[in-house]
């Protein structure tokens, strides 16, 4: 009650604003599931007749309401369920089915995570609009255009060039491998503070294989699932998460192609095109995300964009680091004009901002559940990796302040216009 009435009024606008955002986002979510679904049912007017389904006096050539003497077709999946299953068809049809539960649990992850954060994350929006174009693109136009049939063993109606969960697995695949590589930090002590907080923290403990405690080994495994998504949700990976994070998902993602032939859904050269095909839309796709739109937009992390969007999807910490340390360099150099020490500035202060939102992230690794994930020597590195940032954000602050200063005395016109105060 003590409040006055216009924050009283910001802060029931604010709450009334996340609400929206909420509900817009799951609605979001679960257009995207509808979308995908009418994007099938278009593509099911591709049809390519098979010999046991054959017929010109219909439409389209095809009997649909003949039954598969080989099989069964699983509805809405596109794979076919041999007469006499084995262990491998069991397997295959597994397979078969990964794509899609990769596509319904990242629509899952993005409404939770659109709860959680009261906002679309940039990081979810990233994946589910790269499988709307793969999938728009290869069963409204490739699939159409080329008009081949499956196998003739197949049970599936549809045109079959080029194979669409080749397409998606290798796609997903190449998307989470090329953004998990760029993110790889080797966490170990790089000067004598960490290591001697290193030593200190690994003096005693019990070691098993490898340097590992049994802890260590058994919860190893699980560190590759803390994202349902290919794409992480951590802004940097040591070597073993990454080696962990790529093992899991190859498992899941990379036999897809191969369950595709054994089950006779789709010929050898239909698998080879469509992982050609996904491949490079994935590395297309993440190279403009990855060069053009994440370094323009990483300022803007945790903070909401057009009141829906929350910015979630970070470059890796060592990247940013390297930018402040360049930007300083720069703005130092006597040679640069009045225009371009403006601009050097502006790009401090974004820096300055970015380094405080991964020092909150370092914390909250510190401090939350996923410590119980974490290693003995992650929370040392962790902690001394938090405090470089400390220091180096100090700087950055210092060294505007100085600036700001030298720009009020002098009235130069490198001066950036910001109301921001430094202080160190």
């Amino acid at each position: 009650s003590s409040w006055p009435k216009h924050r009283v009024a910001r802060s029931l606008h604010s709450q009334d604003m996340a609400a929206t955002s909420g509900q817009f986002c799951a609605c979001w979510a679960l257009w995207t599931l509808v979308g995908l679904d009418q994007i099938s049912h278009a593509a099911t007017k591709s049809y390519c007749p098979l010999p046991w389904n054959a017929n010109a006096s219909l439409p389209h050539g095809i009997d649909l309401d003949a039954k598969c003497p080989y099989g069964t077709r699983l509805e809405y999946f596109d794979v076919t369920v041999p007469t006499k299953l084995d262990a491998i068809s069991r397997m295959c049809i597994f397979w078969g089915i990964v794509p899609f539960g990769v596509i319904a649990f990242a629509v899952v992850d993005s409404i939770v995570r659109a709860i959680q954060l009261r906002g679309f994350g940039t990081r979810e929006l990233a994946f589910l609009a790269f499988v709307i174009f793969m999938v728009a693109v290869n069963e409204l136009v490739t699939k159409k255009l080329a008009k081949e049939a499956r196998p003739p063993h197949s049970c599936d109606y549809t045109c079959g060039f080029p194979s669409g969960h080749s397409v998606m697995s290798i796609g997903f695949f190449t998307l989470m491998f090329l953004d998990a590589a760029y993110r790889v930090m080797p966490r170990v002590p790089l000067d004598f503070p960490s290591a001697k907080s290193h030593v200190k923290a690994m003096k005693g403990r019990a070691k098993t294989l490898f340097g590992y405690t049994l802890w260590e080994w058994l919860i190893g495994d699980f560190r590759a699932f803390v994202s349902v998504v290919p794409l992480t949700s951590a802004h940097t990976l040591n070597q073993l998460d990454f080696c962990s994070f790529a093992f899991a998902w190859g498992i899941f993602l990379l036999p897809v192609p191969f369950s595709r032939v054994i089950l006779n859904d789709h010929t050898p050269s239909q698998v080879m095109v469509g992982s050609a095909v996904g491949l490079l839309q994935a590395a297309l796709y993440f190279m403009v995300i990855r060069h053009t739109i994440l370094p323009r937009m990483n300022h803007f992390l945790g903070k909401r964009i057009g009141y829906v969007l929350v910015h979630n999807f970070a470059l890796p910490v060592y990247e940013v680091v390297s930018r402040c340390y360049v930007l300083l360099a720069r703005e130092k150099d006597q040679d640069l004009d009045g225009e371009a020490r403006l601009r050097t500035m502006q790009k401090l202060e974004e820096c300055h901002t970015q380094l405080g939102w991964y020092i909150q992230q370092s914390e909250m690794q510190l401090t939350s559940c996923k410590s119980w994930f974490a290693f003995d020597e992650d929370h040392v590195l962790i902690r001394c990796e938090r405090d470089k940032l400390r220091k180096l954000r100090s700087d950055v602050a210092e060294h505007l302040a100085h600036r700001q200063h030298d720009c009020v005395v002098s009235n130069d016109s490198g001066c950036s216009d910001s109301d921001e105060t430094w202080s160190s």
